[in-house]
C-alpha cells in the first residue's frame, strides 16, 4: 500500500511541475522547432508574408532579434543579409519570412518542412487552369516559369536542370518529388523538358498528349530527376 501511495505522489508531483512549467512559459520549444536571429541593415526588421514569395501580401514585420521557427520550406530566392536563399521560415501564428535575413547557424533547413506550400499551390493551379491548352507547346520552360510568376530565367529546361546540377541540389532519378518541385527529362536535345510535381506521383507539364495535362511519373523517357525552382 505504501509503495502504491509513493507512486501516486510521484506522478502528481511530476504533473504539477509540468503544469507549472507550462504556465510560466518555461517549457522547451516543440520537437524539432528551431530558433534564429533576424538581422537587417536598416534595423527595421523583415517583412512577414502570407506565403513563400515576395508576391504574397505583407501581414506584418518581424523585428530584429530572436525568432521561433516551427517549419521551413523552399520558395522564391531572396538575397538578404546572409546571402541568397530559397528557404523561407514560418513564424508561428504570423506567416513567412525569407531565411536570407535570419541567422540560424546553417544555410540549409534547421526545422521540419512545412505541410503547406502556398507558392507551389499557385503554380499547380496555374497549370490546372490551362488544362488542355496547346499555347505552350515547345515552350515547357516558359510554362514552368510562368506558373511561378516568372519569365525569361532560363533558355531551356536543360539549362535549368544543369543549374541545379551545378549547385549540387539536383535529385537525380528520384521519382518522389515533393509538391511544387520542377521535374526534368532529357528530351528534344539539347532543350530537355520540364514540368511541376503535384506531390502525389503526378505532375503537370506541356506535351502530355500534345497539350498541357496531368500525368503520372515518369511518363516520358529519359527521366532526370527534380529540383526546387531557382526563380
Amino acid at each position: 500500500m505504501r509503495t502504491r501511495l509513493l507512486r501516486i505522489t510521484a506522478r502528481l508531483s511530476a504533473l504539477s511541475l509540468l503544469s507549472a512549467g507550462a504556465l510560466l512559459g518555461t517549457g522547451v520549444l516543440p520537437a524539432h522547432a528551431a530558433t534564429g536571429t533576424v538581422v537587417t541593415d536598416s534595423g527595421a526588421g523583415v517583412t512577414i508574408r502570407s506565403g513563400n514569395a515576395t508576391s504574397f501580401g505583407s501581414v506584418g514585420t518581424q523585428p530584429n532579434g530572436t525568432v521561433q521557427i516551427d517549419c521551413q520550406l523552399y520558395g522564391e530566392p531572396v538575397t538578404g543579409k546572409f546571402g541568397r536563399s530559397l528557404i523561407w521560415d514560418h513564424i508561428p501564428g504570423k506567416g513567412f519570412i525569407s531565411d536570407s535575413y535570419v541567422n540560424t547557424g546553417s544555410t540549409g533547413l534547421v526545422a521540419p518542412l512545412c505541410t503547406t506550400n502556398p507558392r507551389a499551390d499557385n503554380a499547380i493551379a496555374w497549370y490546372a487552369a490551362r488544362n488542355g491548352s496547346t499555347a505552350f507547346q515547345g515552350y515547357c520552360e516558359m510554362a514552368a516559369e510562368n506558373s511561378y510568376g516568372k519569365t525569361g530565367i532560363w533558355a531551356s529546361a536543360m539549362a535549368d536542370w544543369n543549374d541545379a546540377v551545378a549547385r549540387g541540389v539536383a535529385h537525380r532519378g528520384d521519382l518522389n518529388p515533393p509538391k511544387g518541385a520542377l521535374i526534368f527529362w532529357d528530351l528534344a536535345a539539347p532543350y530537355g523538358h520540364v514540368g511541376v510535381a503535384r506531390g502525389d506521383g503526378y505532375f503537370w507539364a506541356t506535351s502530355v498528349n500534345g497539350k498541357i495535362g496531368l500525368a503520372k511519373l515518369p511518363y516520358f523517357n529519359n527521366y532526370l530527376g527534380w529540383a526546387w525552382p531557382n526563380f
